[in-house]
């Protein structure tokens, strides 16, 4: 048995960190191409 709460605090919290590793994934990618690392 899986408590709903507990369920759901997890799969948000791995939906932030999941989102929030795509945006900065995409600035970096975006100052790469500005600026040559």
């Amino acid at each position: 048995m899986i408590e709903p709460l507990l369920f759901g605090i997890v799969m948000g919290m791995i939906s932030v960190s999941l989102a929030g590793l795509f945006v900065a994934a995409f600035l970096q990618y975006r100052r790469g191409n500005q600026l040559t690392l």
